[in-house]
């Protein structure tokens, strides 16, 4: 049997870190060693964009979070 959603079993943690690796890999390959700073950019950016709409969410319902 083959599991086709191993990824949702692993902590955030570890799916962000494998998520980070695949792009920092590939805009390695397209930008070189440049690529890896966009990618940390991309990262914090992805950050950002879930703890506002966390801090949103908690505007509008702060029972829940």
């Amino acid at each position: 049997m083959v599991q086709t959603h191993w990824l949702r079993e692993h902590p955030a943690l570890v799916r962000t870190v494998i998520g980070f690796v695949v792009i920092a890999a590939v805009l390695y390959l397209f930008f070189g060693p440049i690529g890896v700073l966009y990618a940390l950019g991309f990262q914090v950016l992805c950050v950002l964009i879930y703890l506002l709409t966390i801090a949103f969410g908690t505007l509008l319902d702060p029972d829940v979070y």
